[in-house]
């Protein structure tokens, strides 16, 4: 049975501190939390965790500057950064500034189970050693990431999470928008303009890296996974596999290289919407 890991929870979220871990955390890790740095001190004299995960949903400068401070005092603690909002210049100051991952939301079990092993064979390796006394880096801050906290987007959060915890159903764009507090005209427009790509065609994607994981169990079948993750039609999800990875999902265990297929949520995912008929919207 795998054994949870300790980890201490930095919310520095700027939307709802309802608490609300991302989804799949608790499989793996005991969470103890802490809604501020100004805690993190206090708490790790108290109790020292396997690993610390800063919660952003839009990083700003302020907040990264909290995490690349705990990172200089506390190098010996494997830590990991989980953000709602996406770059690549953050993704490269996040391993540049020797956090052990970088992950985003919605994370993917599989992601999550990889982070998992990650901070674990850590764990093992310092086991009975001394604590690690080297400086590690302080890369800059990437600019692009603002002085203030960002909030422009963060009503689409409940859509967010809304995704994830019921992408196996259908998904009424109705429904979603009441969450958000909009007409489903308006949500409709205001999220393609705030994130790139419309709402269903984000549904199709999460649907995808969800089948990924999925299909990686060698007694699965291309039929039960597509039905499993929300498809309805299994030559539509067999073509809309194929042009995101490169390969039917009824090669996927032929295929040597598959868990290296790239099925980050942090990969632009190119599936023009041309190809989502409308039924499937």
């Amino acid at each position: 049975m795998m054994k949870k890991l300790t980890m201490l929870w930095v919310d520095l979220r700027v939307a709802g501190k309802d608490e609300a871990l991302p989804i799949g955390m608790q499989e793996f890790f005991e969470i103890c939390h802490c809604d501020r740095l100004g805690n993190l001190n206090r708490t790790l004299e108290e109790y020292t965790p396997d690993v610390i995960c800063f919660d952003f949903d839009y990083p700003d400068q302020a907040g990264l500057q909290l995490a690349q401070e705990a990172k200089k005092q506390y190098p010996s603690i494997p830590m990991i950064l989980v953000t709602l909002q996406h770059s690549e210049k953050l993704a490269v100051w996040t391993f540049r500034s020797r956090f052990t991952d970088y992950l985003v939301k919605p994370i993917p079990l599989g992601e999550l189970s990889n982070c998992y092993g990650a901070i674990a064979d850590i764990c093992e390796a310092k086991a009975g050693q001394q604590q690690r006394q080297a400086t590690p880096a302080r890369p800059p801050i990437p600019v692009e990431m603002g002085a203030t906290a960002r909030t422009q987007d963060s009503a689409f959060l409940p859509a967010i999470y809304y995704v994830a915890q019921n992408y196996r159903e259908k998904i009424q764009n109705v429904e979603v928008a009441n969450l958000c507090a909009m007409s489903p005209f308006v949500f409709s427009r205001k999220f393609k303009d705030a994130f790139g790509l419309s709402f269903r065609d984000y549904i199709v994607r999460y649907r995808l890296r969800a089948a990924c994981a999925l299909l990686k169990n060698p007694g699965s079948s291309v039929k039960d996974v597509a039905f499993a993750v929300g498809f309805n039609d299994v030559s539509y999800f067999s073509r809309m596999f194929k042009r995101h990875f490169g390969l039917p999902p009824s090669e996927r265990q032929t295929a040597e290289d598959f868990d290296a297929i790239n099925t980050s949520p942090t990969a632009l995912l190119e599936i023009p919407s041309g190809l989502i008929p409308d039924k499937h919207r």
